[in-house]
């Protein structure tokens, strides 16, 4: 009777084990960070699209993407009638990520992308940086090609570089801070 209880435990946690996997990368096993992705801001105009390539392990990975449609930063850092918190990018950079699976559902991230201003053509540089921007959070698998992400936008002034490796200082304190929410779909295979 102990053995078949245990057999029964064994089949039935395989089972469920299993399918859990295969919800999360539609029935072909378990999720790895990879694809192109759409990420739909939830309840306010905002999208960006990204591509990740991963290790061998599938469990981390980097990517690039792109605002496609973004917000300023000024709307949403700078209270009606006060002085901007940054001067007004002209464009911004791609967006670099870095990706690790810390459970078998759940990425965490980190990305970092610069607002940058065009330089009047007399100058010998084609564009400065006015913001840098940073976004750490949590991607939860929940479909198959879906990810519901919870990010936290961290913008800074270009000055909280100051030992010029392209990151904020540890020390930086960020200019604005806030949350959004996005609904991340996979672009599918073609059939």
């Amino acid at each position: 009777m102990k053995t078949y209880i245990t057999h029964l435990m064994v089949i039935l946690a395989l089972t469920l084990g299993l399918s859990v996997i295969a919800v999360a990368d539609g029935g072909n096993g378990a999720f790895k960070l990879e694809g192109a992705w759409v990420a739909k801001v939830v309840g306010l105009p905002g999208q960006w699209s990204y591509v990740i390539s991963p290790d061998p392990s599938g469990k981390r990975a980097s990517g690039i993407g792109s605002v496609d449609e973004g917000f300023r930063a000024n709307a949403i850092c700078t209270a009606p009638g006060e002085e901007p918190l940054f001067e007004v990018s002209d464009s911004q950079s791609p967006i670099l990520v870095s990706m690790e699976m810390i459970g078998p559902q759940t990425v965490a991230y980190n990305s970092i992308w610069y607002g940058l201003k065009a330089l009047d053509l007399s100058s010998p540089m084609v564009s400065e940086v006015v913001l840098i921007g940073t976004v750490t959070g949590t991607l939860d698998v929940v479909a198959p090609g879906k990810l519901y992400g919870t990010h936290t936008f961290a913008l800074y002034l270009p000055d909280a570089d100051t030992d010029q490796d392209g990151l904020p200082d540890e020390s930086a304190a960020p200019a604005c801070v806030f949350q959004m929410n996005t609904f991340d779909t996979r672009l599918p295979m073609p059939e």
